[in-house]
């Protein structure tokens, strides 16, 4: 039993961390993750505006701005259009920001086939 409680007390301080952690990012980006990558030089995992955002030197790969493109573009697109696709190749996965919104809001069933060059961005991610 006496475990059992260590365990919890250890939980819920580790979610406490997470929620001050995103909490802050409304007011200021928190880094929480950084590599180095060959491809993408360096990597970093932070939280922005209470979501995980992965940026490097020159792009910003989730859950960022673009993502606001992104939605813009399948609207345009239509989403009924989209769902009628047999298959979706998404080149450059990075942190699954556009699969997700496929799946998430646009209900897409079908196969969605992830391309991604630099195996630090999975890591990242993972």
């Amino acid at each position: 039993m006496l475990c059992f409680a260590v365990k919890l007390k250890l939980y819920l301080q580790l979610e406490a961390n997470f929620m001050i952690k995103r909490l802050l990012s409304y007011i200021l980006p928190i880094k929480i993750y950084e590599s180095k990558s060959e491809i993408s030089q360096t990597l970093e995992v932070n939280w922005n505006n209470g979501k995980l955002v992965l940026d490097s030197k020159n792009t910003n790969y989730s859950y960022g701005s673009l993502q606001k493109v992104l939605r813009k573009g399948l609207i345009t697109i239509g989403f009924e259009k989209i769902k009628a696709m047999n298959e979706i190749l998404i080149l450059g996965v990075a942190g699954g920001s556009v699969i997700k919104t496929l799946v998430n809001e646009i209900q897409f069933k079908d196969t969605i086939t992830g391309v991604e060059i630099d195996e630090n961005i999975i890591k990242a991610f993972q």
